[in-house]
């Protein structure tokens, strides 16, 4: 497998021709004018009337306490009873799959498997149209009847986040967890796959590169080459409160990096919040809160978040390159990528 990673993002991925394998199970005019637009769009050289992706957090939590999320920061028992309303979930995809809705991942900083009927909007979305429907997880939930369960409601992706090829350097970056457990998870749901016979979920297993987890990249390469379907390398995108002591650890400057995010998703937090992106940084630039405007007028307008003057503004600091003049946006990628 290759490393793929186009420059307007943080991430490669080995494997990444295999989400093309997914046009087997779609439409396919359909499917390939999806991956057109989407590969246009990572280039910054088309902006659809709507978003072609939506990230929607389901729940508030999460079950591990990594020290470079956010999330983990806060207390889970305070916001235990925040989940996004279904119906709102549905209304959102029925408005937007006519209007040009192709993809949604199930996920922001939080763990979704918490939630348990997870698999209901999974199935809502792909009859109502939606081509690809993944998330990720730190996969310590995977166990046998939620693997039945995700394959059986038409699930396309699903990313596990592992980030270290021994147990030593997992219980330093994901606090909480069982690398054990979670590497027999996802081999349990490659072999189910296989006994079923089914091409999906596709399976990636996720590697952020600090200075921490850095020495096990090839080992950890090495291990899954031959067992996953994709492995993403990322580079960390540090957080946005002080008590990050895991570091980045990058090989490539990126101080002319044009960010994409803003020419292809919206995502959607457990509260409603509207990020212009899906990096620990996206909270710093909320456009507004569908939950709060879906009551004042009961209308789901994602294009009034999507095409207004703030996405205008981020999109065209970076088509100009100029994400530096961006306080937010400077943090991010730099912060990523930059120690000095």
């Amino acid at each position: 497998m290759e490393l793929q990673r186009n420059a307007s993002e943080l991430t490669g991925i080995l494997g990444a021709e295999k989400i093309e394998l997914l046009q087997a199970i779609n439409n396919t005019a359909k499917w390939r004018s999806y991956r057109d637009t989407y590969a246009k769009a990572q280039k910054l050289e088309v902006l659809t009337p709507y978003p072609l992706q939506i990230d929607f957090e389901l729940n508030a939590t999460c079950n591990l306490a990594c020290p470079m999320c956010p999330l983990s920061m806060e207390h889970n028992a305070e916001k235990s009873h925040i989940n996004f309303p279904y119906e709102l979930f549905c209304k959102i995809i029925d408005d937007g799959v006519p209007k040009g809705l192709k993809a949604i991942k199930l996920n922001y900083l939080n763990e979704p498997l918490l939630r348990k009927d997870l698999e209901r909007f999974i199935t809502y979305a792909k009859k109502a149209g939606v081509l690809d429907v993944y998330f990720s997880s730190n996969g310590l939930l995977l166990n046998e009847n939620r693997i039945r369960s995700l394959v059986d409601s038409g699930l396309d992706r699903l990313q596990i986040s592992i980030d270290a090829n021994s147990k030593d350097i997992y219980d330093i970056i994901r606090p909480g967890g069982d690398y054990k457990r979670v590497v027999e998870n996802v081999l349990a749901l490659l072999a189910y796959k296989k006994q079923r016979d089914s091409l999906t979920p596709l399976v990636r297993v996720n590697f952020v590169r600090t200075q921490r987890n850095e020495f096990e990249l090839q080992d950890f390469l090495a291990f899954w080459q031959d067992k996953a379907d994709m492995i993403g390398v990322q580079e960390m995108v540090l957080p946005t409160k002080s008590k990050e002591t895991i570091r980045s650890k990058t090989t490539q400057k990126k101080h002319n990096f044009s960010c994409s995010f803003p020419y292809k998703q919206l995502v959607i937090t457990a509260e409603g919040s509207v990020l212009p992106c899906c990096t620990f940084w996206g909270e710093k630039l909320a456009l507004g809160n569908i939950l709060e405007s879906y009551k004042q007028n009961g209308r789901v307008d994602i294009e009034g978040f999507w095409l207004g003057e703030k996405m205008q503004e981020l999109r065209a600091l970076h088509k100009a390159g100029g994400f530096a003049k961006s306080a937010i946006c400077k943090q991010c990628v730099l912060g990523a990528v930059d120690e000095a």
